[in-house]
């Protein structure tokens, strides 16, 4: 495996350990334990190819969170109505009623969670100062996603799309299954440590 390959391997490596840790953090935030299950990171090859992103009916949310410090780029966090209604459905067992306009700061918490967590993996692995700005939440129609994606990644030089899928698992019946895209700038892969690359032959 060449080293290009490698250093992907590495980023994809300590993002699906971000996603490890972001479980720990949602139980936390939920007082109920909180699983994840079969995390899958892949590098878009092409950076505007969103042929990747499964399709969605009806109203979606994606909330948005900007990288800020040594590395620049943004998390897009995509959730469905299902998705959603089961993420409100649970945190309100903890939290009791919850209203619309608290609806968005609980999925606006969750999401600062996730990325956070995600975001910090990756400053310790390649010894970067990174942190994630407030997330800002947007809703559109399943069938704008990919419109909505080519206009965030316009005009962008030299930046990686990575698609992670993952499942929260709550209990045997509840669970999420949110789609993860990060928009990172292909210095990342210059920043991985030379000792975490490992030729072959």
């Amino acid at each position: 495996m060449d080293a290009n390959r490698e250093r992907e391997k590495f980023i994809i490596h300590i993002m699906n350990q971000g996603f490890q840790r972001a479980s720990d953090a949602f139980s936390s935030f939920i007082g109920k334990s909180v699983k994840i299950t079969n995390t899958q990171s892949v590098l878009v090859r092409h950076a505007n190819d969103f042929s990747c992103i499964s399709d969605e009916e009806g109203e979606i949310i994606v909330l948005v969170t900007k990288l800020i410090g040594d590395l620049s780029g943004k998390s897009y966090l995509i959730l469905n109505a299902d998705e959603t209604a089961e993420i409100v459905k649970i945190t309100s067992q903890t939290f009791g009623f919850v209203s619309h306009q608290l609806n968005d700061a609980l999925l606006m918490e969750i999401d600062n969670i996730i990325s956070a967590s995600v975001i910090s993996e990756l400053s310790n692995g390649l010894h970067l100062e990174v942190y994630g700005d407030v997330p800002i939440l947007k809703r559109m129609h399943g069938t704008e996603l990919e419109g909505f994606m080519e206009k965030e990644v316009e005009g962008i030089d030299r930046s990686s799309m990575i698609l992670s899928n993952t499942t929260f698992q709550f209990n045997v019946s509840e669970r999420v299954h949110p789609q993860f895209l990060w928009k990172l700038s292909s210095r990342i892969f210059e920043t991985v440590p030379n000792e975490k690359i490992h030729h072959n032959g």
